[in-house]
């Protein structure tokens, strides 16, 4: 739902750089780069094509030559204890310590979670990057910092460890989203293409344009008066008549389920709506000016702006990242 922002090209160039800095080891884990592409190509030849020979360019690909690479792997078929298996989840461990080579390897997982977390490298994460119904965030504990989010390898680690470590292949989002409710190991979609299209970390996903979140009146009514009594007659529908694609997306996390227990949000906006027209907020600048003939004066204008940003919360919304913003947005739209 929330894509991921990465900057402009100058600044996915800076955090290609600080992140490969991040990792340990990194002659050693190159040098056994060489060795476990070398036994890949020996197994398959197009990987010789699709891998790339210096380690660097594996963690920091973008996310659509990720998929390729985890589309040719895991038609290997490879078994967990298969020696291709094991050591590709040596090299790219994430979650656990292991040795390699008598040598104590150390997990990724805490030291890539302080990469997201550090405001220099400028990721805007704050709400679940697939729902944007849960807050996600950081906070201090005992003088250190823990990540209260998930990252979610979009292409799952287990079928293919090798994409495991890779920057682009990480989604901030919330225990529901990420976790075995929800998604787990489970893929989003077996459609390669849609598997691509659906990521947040694609730099092509377009979510907030292709989809819009609407309220229906089941019976087909308008006014939105005394809704606290009659929220059975409405209902939350995701409009992806732009783009079916993303119905895949929307069905796979159970988005209008969730939304539509959470409903009095939008429909407290509507009311609001119904409640300050245009016209209506208008005459309260008026009122505030002294002035019952005032128009598009810019005096005028700049009352009405504060009036609905202090009625609908638009500003202290996206000024603070609350949830639903995006349904927020849909709604006053």
């Amino acid at each position: 739902m929330i894509k991921m922002q990465y900057g402009d090209d100058d600044h996915i160039k800076y955090l290609k750089k600080e992140y490969l800095n991040i990792f340990p080891d990194m002659d050693n884990r190159r040098h056994d780069w060489i060795v476990l592409r070398n036994s890949l190509i020996a197994q398959n030849r197009n990987f010789e094509a699709l891998l790339p020979s210096i380690l660097d360019e594996l963690l920091t690909n973008d996310f659509e030559a990720l998929a390729d690479i985890y589309e040719m792997f895991v038609s290997l078929n490879l078994s967990k204890s298969d020696p291709l298996m094991t050591n590709s989840k040596k090299l790219f461990n994430y979650s656990e310590d292991v040795k390699v080579n008598g040598i104590k390897r150390n997990k990724m997982q805490p030291i890539i979670a302080s990469f997201f977390m550090n405001p220099t490298n400028g990721f805007e994460i704050h709400t679940c990057h697939y729902c944007d119904m849960a807050y996600v965030n950081a906070y201090n504990l005992h003088g250190g910092k823990k990540a209260q989010f998930d990252l979610d390898h979009v292409l799952d680690k287990g079928r293919c460890p090798i994409v495991g470590l890779s920057l682009f292949n990480f989604v901030p989002s919330c225990q529901m989203c990420n976790g075995s409710r929800i998604k787990g190991q489970t893929q989003l979609t077996t459609d390669p293409v849609l598997r691509k299209k659906l990521s947040p970390s694609n730099f092509s996903y377009d979510f907030e344009r292709m989809v819009n979140i609407e309220v229906h009146n089941k019976y087909g009514k308008c006014s939105t008066f005394g809704f606290e009594k009659r929220k059975d007659d409405y209902e939350i529908i995701f409009n992806t008549s732009k783009d079916p694609d993303y119905k895949v997306e929307i069905d796979f996390f159970h988005l209008t389920e969730r939304y539509n227990y959470h409903k009095v949000e939008a429909l407290r906006i509507m009311d609001l709506k119904e409640r300050y027209t245009d016209a209506r907020i208008l005459e309260l600048a008026r009122v505030m000016l002294g002035n019952f003939s005032a128009e598009a004066s810019v005096d005028a204008m700049k009352i009405v702006t504060q009036i609905k940003h202090d009625i609908f919360s638009t500003q202290f919304i996206h000024t603070f990242h609350r949830a639903f913003g995006k349904l927020h947005d849909d709604i006053l739209k």
